[in-house]
């Protein structure tokens, strides 16, 4: 190889090396300032003075901003076989609200609660307002209303269901973004009796904590700092017995908040605190999947991560009554081992129907 050549070739070897290390060291600076600003919008998010979910819940005094009449159902004594359904919302989710006002709400007695904190949007705050003097069925409490602030929300759920209808059977937690069934929940619920009874859901069994600042379901360490989490049931939605809420959320008090409420309520109070029992069931499905057949979907107690028309069209098509699901013409079980749904669905110790 001739010196020219050869001082080409070790020229662009070393730009090449100077870019690459140049463009390596410009993304680590990018990848540390982005993680640095990830965790303090974290930190700033967090609305907690305090760990200690009491500070916030103050369970001896009246806390709702805003507060909906207690319904019929409530008063009457009939409450004693009912489940009433709490969902988290956010003041701008006008939208999915109407949705689910609209769809799966006509189905369930008494209608849905939703559960919110404010926000610095004063506008907005006043629209929800003149939504809630409409529909009476919003309960505003005092905190800010953010993702990592969930806990808080559902500490103010539990606390709310104790005013509103302390003696149901059942108290369902779900999100704005899940469809529920209310008459499979129902008959669920129905197939529980006696003292003692278990939350239900789709459980998980120990996950490891997730410490990529980026994820959505973070955790530091400061908040978390054991390897695995207890047995949990998955937070889009899941039901506590009426007879178990005052205990969970008296509970909750002793403990300091993480920022994961499913985790938090049924994993470490419920579960490990309390040793309730959590009970699997194959019929809350926490996300949708346009393979699921239509019969394995009305037979779902709830359906996760669904955007607003969605709802819409599968409450139309498929929760209208015309679809004729009996066992000989789909059975649910082969339904989901057909599509494949996750093992886990198919427990034998999971709470069915069939």
């Amino acid at each position: 190889m001739s010196p020219k050549r050869a001082s080409l070739i070790v020229g662009f070897v070393s730009v090449t090396l100077v870019v690459y290390v140049y463009l390596f060291i410009t993304w680590q600076l990018q990848y540390v300032e982005l993680t640095r600003k990830k965790r303090q919008d974290f930190y700033n998010l967090m609305s907690w003075q305090s760990r200690n979910l009491t500070d916030f819940i103050q369970p001896d005094h009246r806390t709702c901003l805003i507060c909906p009449k207690v319904p019929d159902v409530c008063r009457d004594g009939r409450e004693a076989n009912t489940t009433i359904f709490f969902v988290t919302t956010s003041p701008t989710n006008r939208e999915k609200r109407d949705v689910i006002r609209s769809t799966w709400a006509q189905k369930a007695n008494p209608k849905p609660f939703f559960v919110t904190g404010h926000i610095p949007d004063s506008k907005t705050m006043n629209l929800l307002e003149e939504e809630a003097r409409l529909y009476n069925d919003i309960v505003v409490e005092d905190f800010v209303d953010t993702y990592v602030n969930l806990t808080l929300k559902t500490g103010f759920m539990f606390k709310n269901f104790l005013s509103i209808c302390p003696k149901a059977k059942y108290m369902m937690k779900c999100d704005d973004d899940v469809m529920v069934n209310p008459n499979v929940v129902e008959a669920l619920v129905a197939k529980v009796a006696g003292p003692n009874k278990p939350l239900i859901g789709r459980l998980f069994v120990s996950p490891e904590p997730f410490r990529d600042i980026h994820s959505k379901y973070y955790i530091p360490y400061w908040l978390y700092d054991k390897p695995l989490f207890p047995p949990y049931l998955s937070g889009p939605g899941y039901l506590v017995p009426g007879e178990s809420v005052q205990k969970i959320l008296e509970e909750s008090f002793k403990e300091p908040l993480i920022n994961l409420e499913d985790v938090f309520f049924t994993g470490i109070i419920a579960m490990e605190k309390l040793n309730m029992t959590l009970q699997n069931s194959k019929r809350f499905f926490t996300y949708y999947s346009m393979q699921m057949g239509k019969c394995a979907v009305q037979k779902a107690a709830l359906l996760h991560h669904l955007e607003d028309k969605e709802m819409l069209d599968l409450w139309n098509e498929i929760w209208n009554g015309k679809l004729n699901c009996s066992s000989k013409h789909q059975g649910f079980r082969s339904v989901l081992s057909g599509i494949g749904i996750p093992p886990f669905f198919l427990r034998k110790n999971s709470l069915d129907l069939e």
